[in-house]
This record gives structure tokens, sequence and C-alpha cells, in this order.
């Protein structure tokens, strides 16, 4: 088999490029199916399986070479050897032999010829013993216990067991490592949801509604004929986490408004902002980087939305289209630290670091706090990020509303359907967990500029 067509050989280049660019492992394998034209559905789902199998649980399978290694490696063996190890501890379909013969022909292409031998004994140790791993003792250990066995980095446990607990630390991580739900926003400018079911119904297995979202599909056996099919083409749904959908309808957009979506792009929520409004008025959506502006007005195109106005440009800087400028509702959705979106982005569990969350407070505080002169009086503000830590949400609110006595929290219960009563909590916050419902960790709380 030709290189470009191995789909292991595409795993390891892209794991490397995980580790060694910090790129993003969806835009990896989306890249490369776009390359890689000879790939089947076959190999993209296999090669989808190790990239994403390999980072969920890159911690577990670091503890488990760790068994039967103490050598220091490169990191190209190790992405080796954890590709091997996923195959044979988490992989049954695929025979032992192969792992490990496969493996050692990746050490030798990628000029690893030395280490062939020691990759082989590695692998065959773990597929000959693996029923003897032993992990520390829960009881003894419990965070080491749980970083090593559910894979997530110690600082994350350690903080999560002095917020939630034992139990719920054990659920959340479980939840983390699970594969998320491909979820669809309908829509509803060019097609309904029912319509869009129906039509998805008759290519794969599962098209089923959301439970939460009043746009939303949840999808199985989709595969990858989506992004080449004339529904994606079309513009009829834009992909969205069903908690990410529920943000802009806190919002309460009405046609006819002035809009100021902040950090918007790759135009999810600015999107369906302008859907909700049916693109009647003015979205305008700020964006720092231009890469990701470019997919933000690439998704307005193809859902043949007209009413948001692309902005280039940093909020905590001026900004000349703005100059002047007032708005009825704006949602300031900062970068954070995603650790509520951690089951779609594995890479986030051993990229974000403990101190980046007060950086990144600072970050949001100043984004919002220069956000909201924008807002008319009497005007609506909604703040949301993709993380659960309390310095990242309330935190950031506590200290703009007590430097701004002019802005009060409104409740955001009663603007979502009723099946979403749980996703609101006893201050009147938007809260979505993983472990509790199946959803991206999302936190929203909408804020309201009293008249003078």
């Amino acid at each position: 088999m030709s290189r470009s067509r191995n789909p292991r050989v595409i795993s390891l280049e892209i794991l490397r490029r995980v580790e060694v660019d910090q790129a993003y492992a969806d835009i990896l394998l989306d890249n490369a199916f776009k390359r890689e034209s000879g790939l089947d559905s076959r190999d993209k789902r296999f090669v989808t399986e190790l990239v994403y199998g390999c980072l969920r649980w890159q911690g577990k399978l670091d503890w488990i070479i760790s068994n039967f290694s103490r050598k220091k490696l490169s990191l190209e063996v190790l992405l080796i050897l954890r590709l091997g190890v996923y195959q044979l501890i988490f992989l049954n379909k695929v025979p032992p032999y192969a792992v490990v013969n496969e493996a050692v022909k990746l050490a030798r292409r990628f000029g690893h010829g030395r280490a062939a031998g020691f990759v082989n004994g590695v692998l065959r140790s773990v597929e000959s013993k693996q029923e003897k791993i032993a992990f520390l003792p829960l009881i003894e250990d419990p965070v080491s216990h749980i970083a090593s066995v559910y894979s997530h980095p110690k600082w994350m446990v350690e903080r999560w067991l002095r917020m939630f607990g034992q139990e719920e630390t054990i659920s959340l991580c479980t939840a983390n490592n699970q594969t998320p739900p491909l979820t669809l926003r309908t829509n509803t400018l060019k097609i309904s949801r029912e319509e869009l079911s129906h039509y998805l119904r008759k290519k794969t297995s599962v098209a089923q509604k959301t439970s939460f979202s009043p746009e939303g599909l949840s999808l199985k056996g989709a595969d990858s004929f989506l992004w080449e099919d004339e529904s994606y083409q079309k513009g009829w749904f834009q992909v969205q986490d069903e908690a990410s959908q529920l943000i802009p309808h806190l919002l309460s957009p009405q046609k006819g408004e002035a809009i100021l979506d902040v950090c918007a792009a790759p135009g999810g929520k600015s999107t369906h902002i302008a859907q909700l409004i049916r693109d009647r008025g003015e979205v305008w959506a700020v964006e720092l980087n231009a890469a990701r502006l470019k997919l933000l007005k690439e998704n307005c195109s193809r859902q043949d939305i007209t009413s948001i106005k692309p902005i280039l440009g940093d909020i905590n800087r001026s900004l000349p289209p703005l100059k002047g400028k007032k708005f009825h509702r704006i949602l300031v959705d900062p970068p954070c630290s995603g650790l509520g979106v951690l089951r779609r982005n594995p890479e986030g569990k051993w990229r974000v670091k403990e101190r980046d969350i007060t950086t990144l407070a600072d970050i949001q505080k100043k984004i919002l706090e220069s956000a909201s002169r924008y807002l008319l009086e009497g005007g609506t503000l909604v703040y949301s990020t993709c993380t659960i830590t309390p310095e990242e949400n309330t935190g950031v609110l506590e200290g703009f509303l007590d430097a701004h006595p002019d802005f009060s929290l409104e409740p955001v219960s009663g603007l979502l359907p009723e099946s979403c009563a749980d996703l609101t909590d006893e201050n009147g916050f938007f809260r979505s967990h993983p472990h509790h419902h199946s959803l991206d960790g999302f936190f929203a709380a909408r804020l309201k500029k009293n008249p003078g």
C-alpha cells in the first residue's frame, strides 16, 4: 500500500503535528481526507478512530508503556507505541500480530530502524501480559489512579476532586472519553428540522431529533458522505454541538435588531443568530483571527446568509466599522480553557495547563469590558464559555458586575424549551455537563443594561 493511503502512516503524521505544531486534530483529519482522495470510508473511520483514540487515552497508554519500558523515547517512537498499544487494548478486531508488524514497519519507515526491535518487544509484552497491568489503587492514591485509568492530567483530576468529589470526577472523566455524537443544527431559513431529518434518514442509519435543541439532529452512521452531500453544500445545516445551539436562544434576538457577536468565528452562533432573526437585521461578527474569519464567511456563503457583517479585528482596540455603533444585543463568547469540550477536542486535555486558567480569565474580563461599551441601554448581553472552571465563568461575571452597577443578571429560565429545565441552576445560569446531560460543558449568563 502506498504511503498516502496507509491509515497508520496518516494517523502518525497527524498525531505528530498535534504534538509538535499544536494543531487541532479535527482540522488535520479534514485536510488529510481531502488530500488523500484514495482513502475509502473504512480507512477514514480507522484513521479517525486511531487519532482520537490515542488522544483520548494518551494518559492511560503512557502508563501502560511505562510498565514495560523505562527508556527515554523519541517522540515518533512514543507515538508509534501509543498507536500500537491503543489497538491492542481497545480495538479487538485488529489481530495482535498485524498491530505489531505494522508498528515495526512504521518505525523503520520513519527512520527508527534501530528502535524496530524495541517496538516489537514492548508491544508483544503488552499483548501477552495486559491482564497483569497494574494501576495504583484508588483508595491509596485517588489522583494517580483516576489520572492513569481515566486518562486525564493530574492537575485536572485534583481540581475536579475538590470541586465535585470522587464519584462525580470519575463520571466526568468517563464522559470525556466517550465519542460524542455528530450533531447538526438545521438551517431553518432553508429547510425544517422534520424535512432535513426525513432527507438524512434515507442516507444514514439514524437521524434523531435532539432532546434539548429545537433545531438539532443527532446522527449515527453518517460516515464521511455528509461533507460531499448536497444537503451540506446547499447550507441546510451547520455542524454544532447541542449545547452550543442553545446559547443564541438565551440572547433572544429579534428581527430588525443590531446584534454584535464577539469572537465570532467559525460562525456557528453567528449564523444561528441570523437564522433566529430570519436574516432580517444586522449581525456584526468580530474575529481576531483571519483564517477563522474566512471560515465564518464560508459558512455564511454556504447558508446564503446576508445579515452578517464580518469584521477582522480586536474588540479590545478601536474598530473603525464599530465607531459610534450601539447594539440591542451582544454575545460574548471569548477564548477559554475548553474543559467542557474535551470529549470533542481531546488534545485539550494535554495542551491546557492550570496556570492558563488565570491568564484566560484576565483575557475574558477585558473582552467583556470592551464589548459591554457597545450595548444600548435596556439591551441584553450574553456571556458564554465552553468550560467548567469557576474562574472563567462566575468569577469573570462577579468582577464585571461589581464594577458595573448599571448591569444586572437576568435568569435564563423561560428562554429555552421545557426540556431544558435541568440546564438552569439556582442562580439563573445556564450550565451543561457531559456526565449529566450528554452535552458539551457550557456556561452562560444573561445580563441586562439598566436604563440610566
